[in-house]
């Protein structure tokens, strides 16, 4: 009887035992829980496909999975070869630009093109051109080290030349001020940078 008894307080104290927290998983709060199992619903149908289609590979004859792996091998090449195109395409449209711009770093040329421009009326594309010949008819005669990123502020520092700050002034407020360029702007351009370059 005490046998019995000692027995069943042994079990007692075995469930008291192993029902505390050191014996029992934690219950973590699960922030995601209802998003992850909304998003589970959502993507149920797009695994039974793929588990459909996996069924139906493994259970078709060879010549047919065959077929159908190189169909898919030639999807996926040909999906690959039209990415990386379109991804060349503006690296070899920059590189066509690179190469326009670089043929023309010759002054005479850009004047020739800035006269085409003013004819043409868009005064604003002459004056640009002008802007540009004249910085690098600067770099010629040695005043300045001409290169794309070059600003107006950089050359009126070198320069030292009101001619040339008017001259600037008058480019920037265009170029970068939208304003549009006058017909004065563009003979003022032609005029003077070629006796800015003779004076400086």
């Amino acid at each position: 009887m005490i046998a019995a008894a000692d027995a069943e307080v042994a079990r007692e104290q075995a469930r008291e035992i192993l029902s505390g927290s050191r014996y029992r998983e934690p219950q973590l709060p699960k922030p995601f829980e209802g998003v992850l199992e909304w998003l589970g619903r959502r993507l149920r149908p797009i695994a039974d496909a793929w588990d459909a289609i996996a069924d139906w590979f493994l259970s078709a004859p060879l010549p047919v999975r065959l077929l159908a792996l190189v169909l898919v091998v030639g999807l996926v090449a040909s999906l690959a070869w039209r990415l990386a195109r379109s991804r060349a395409a503006p690296a070899s449209a920059r590189a066509r630009t690179q190469r326009r711009e670089d043929a023309s770093l010759d002054p005479g040329e850009l004047e020739r093109a800035a006269d085409r421009a003013e004819r043409e009326g868009d005064l604003d594309r002459a004056l640009r051109l002008r802007f540009r010949a004249g910085l690098l008819r600067l770099d010629g005669a040695g005043l300045v080290e001409y290169r794309p990123s070059i600003t107006s502020g950089e050359v009126a520092r070198s320069l030292g030349a009101p001619t040339f700050d008017r001259l600037a002034a008058r480019h920037d407020e265009v170029v970068y001020g939208g304003r549009a360029a006058t017909p004065t702007d563009v003979e003022d351009a032609r005029t003077t940078w070629p006796e800015l370059v003779r004076v400086t």
